[in-house]
Parts: structure tokens; sequence; C-alpha cells
């Protein structure tokens, strides 16, 4: 027997912690108990969930006081006597378990996370090296645990965030952009890298520990070279060893 702390919310009314009591077995996932309680106990109980793979990240939770995939998290790996749940900080809740993610996906937007091809005659190609930077970094899954565990990111709501920079600069580094120097503009201002306060909080709360500090160094790294007049915005690429390897 198990008890689950529940951070329960209605619009419109005052946020309360509900405990459940519900027969479970050490081995078993936290996503797999919710999903029990709300058939066998409360169907009003609210969460996201999809692919119970740890792939699609929207069963991310404050799981232990700790961001966390509820498909991903056993309920062994937990100590103490109650598993508590609440809603990922920073972030609005709407109801129960369930936060409003347009902040996060905006700030997503604004690193323009697409490709603007070089137009030019010849075939581009990237090379090993940033290749494999660039599937590092597409490890991410958006799950915002990064961000909901990043203060700065809970502090100040114009911050760019961990995964914004993160994916910015696997554009920055890939040399067939062209838009570097728009991109660059965005990641080095005052919501961008710069921003970050260093608390390397975002590192433990990955759950495919990637490591988006490292590529904010590298974008630090880049732009001051840059404003010195040391390297084109194109060639921050240039920098893939530098700053956090």
């Amino acid at each position: 027997m198990s008890t689950f702390a529940i951070f329960r919310y209605l619009p419109g009314s005052a946020p309360y912690r509900q405990e459940y009591q519900i027969e479970t077995t050490p081995d078993e996932m936290v996503l797999t108990v919710l999903n029990r309680l709300r058939e066998t106990h409360d169907p009003s109980l609210a969460f996201r969930s999809s692919c119970r793979s740890a792939v699609c990240g929207s069963c991310d939770m404050m799981i232990n006081d700790r961001p966390r995939l509820a498909c991903q998290t056993r309920l062994r790996e937990l100590p103490g006597e109650v598993v508590s749940l609440a809603p990922l900080t920073g972030l609005k809740v709407l109801k129960d378990l369930v936060v409003e993610m347009e902040p996060f996906w905006e700030n997503f937007k604004k690193i323009m996370p697409w490709l603007e091809e070089k137009r030019n005659s010849e075939t581009m190609f990237i090379n090993n090296e940033v290749s494999d930077l660039q599937e590092s970094i597409c490890a991410c899954i958006l799950c915002a645990a990064c961000y909901a565990a990043c203060p700065e990111a809970g502090v100040e709501r114009s911050y760019l965030g961990p995964h914004a920079l993160m994916e910015g600069y696997r554009f920055l580094c890939d040399p067939r952009d062209s838009a570097a120097e728009r991109r660059l503009e965005v990641l080095a201002g005052a919501e961008g890298a710069w921003g970050c306060n260093g608390a390397f909080a975002c590192i433990n709360a990955c759950p495919w520990k990637v490591s988006p500090i490292k590529y904010v160094a590298k974008i630090r790294t880049g732009a001051a070279k840059v404003r010195l007049g040391m390297m084109k915005a194109e060639d921050c690429r240039k920098c893939k060893r530098k700053g956090g390897d």
C-alpha cells in the first residue's frame, strides 16, 4: 500500500493537497499508478500523458519536489513513505497536475527553430563533429523539466530558458544556416545566454541527461568573439570545442 499526496486545483477555488491510499508494487511507474488512481479512485484527477515511453515529455511533473517523467519514474526510486506529486514549477496551473505550456513554447519560437538554408549552387554538408553535436541536442524531448528546474526561468518570464538556448545553438552551429547573425542576436541577448545564472539545475533535471548549460557557454563564447571582432556570427560553430566540453 502506497500513499500519494497530489496537488489538486480547480480554477476559481483554492489549491489543496489530497492523499490517496492505493495498492502498488515497487517496480510500477508513477504514471501507471496515476492512471489506476483515476480509473478506480477519482475520475476528476487531471494530468497529461501520451507515449508512456519517455519520448513525448507530456507527463513531466514535480515528483517528490523534482521535475521527472511519470512514465520513467519507478516507485522504488522514490525515498520516503509518501509520493508527492505537483505541477511543474514556473508555469501557470490549469488544473491539478496540468500546466499552461504556452510561455515555454513562445520562448522556443523566439530562437527561430528552423533552418534557413543558404542559397547557393553548391551542395553543403556538415562534418561528423557538428553532426554528433546536433544529434546530442536532438535527444531533448522538450518536456520542460529543465525549464521547471531553472531558477531564472521561474523568476524572469522573458528569459528564453535552457531548452530554447540549447535548441538555438543547434541551428547556430550549422554551416548550412544563413540566419546566424539574427539568431545570435536573440540567443546572446539579455534574455538569452547572458541571463543564465549558472545554477546548473537543468543538468540534473533532464531525463535524457542532455546538458543545456554546456550550450549556453558555447553561445557566450561565440558572442564574445563576435563582439570583439574575432569572428563572424556564422563562424560560431567553430566554438564547438570551447566553453563546456
